[in-house]
């Protein structure tokens, strides 16, 4: 057996050219891209459909990043991240159930150096603007973004105001990795993301109203048709 195999359970040479990566995997994703069967390796899971190759990475820079820089030897050319994110602070425009679609991301990905009072967010990693702008004309209502990831949803609190000086507006735990492995393997890349929840004034571990729960999960069915949309006309 490849570690390729054992890690995300097909072989290489079943990965699609185009990839969809989402930490989390839930029903309304799978029935939305018209998943019926997953293969399940030691860290990934995968799914084959005509048009793309879907993995879900786990939680987390470390583990997407890696699933990226595993994707080196197969067909994949574009990839593509969906996911959540919580909003920096209130703005106009956005609101629980916001779609958007990061511009670029500022690497927060050390949990040692923020909590030790370390600068972080020195680097700043881009989507493919090309496959960014293409995808945005074919799908109104999402916005682009800066965006930061972090590595703890305790620390993010601290660096709120930071964030915003910098014109940060979403934070994410996977993105900034996502992008450095996408350019490092010269891969089109570009992501888009549901907010769940805002810093301070909606934090992620209170509870939803019913009228939020249901402007998510009909956001995440539009992202997820648009997504669909794009890679198949594309």
């Amino acid at each position: 057996m490849t570690e390729f195999l054992a890690l995300f359970g097909i072989k290489p040479e079943q990965v699609s050219k185009k990839c969809i990566l989402t930490p989390l995997l839930d029903k309304p994703i799978l029935s939305e891209l018209k998943i019926k069967k997953l293969f399940h390796g030691k860290l990934y899971s995968c799914a084959a459909t005509e048009d793309f190759t879907l993995i879900r990475t786990g939680m987390g820079a470390a583990l997407t990043g890696d699933a990226v820089l595993y994707l080196k030897d197969t067909p994949c050319r574009e990839i593509f991240l969906f996911g959540s994110c919580g909003l920096v602070a209130p703005q106009q425009g956005f609101s629980i159930g916001s779609l958007v679609a990061p511009l670029e991301c500022y690497a927060y990905e050390s949990f040692s150096e923020i909590l030790s009072g370390g600068s972080g967010g020195t680097k700043v990693f881009a989507a493919d603007r090309c496959l960014l702008d293409a995808f945005l004309s074919q799908a109104p209502g999402i916005t682009a973004v800066s965006c930061a990831t972090v590595s703890s949803l305790k620390l993010e609190e601290n660096l709120a105001a930071k964030f915003i000086e910098k014109g940060i507006s979403v934070v994410d735990m996977e993105c900034s990795a996502f992008f450095s492995a996408s350019a490092y393997l010269g891969l089109r890349s570009m992501a888009v993301f549901y907010v769940t929840d805002i810093i301070k004034d909606k934090p992620f571990y209170t509870a939803l109203s019913r009228e939020q729960k249901l402007k998510i999960s009909t956001s995440k069915t539009r992202a997820l048709k648009f997504l669909r949309s794009f890679i198949k006309k594309n």
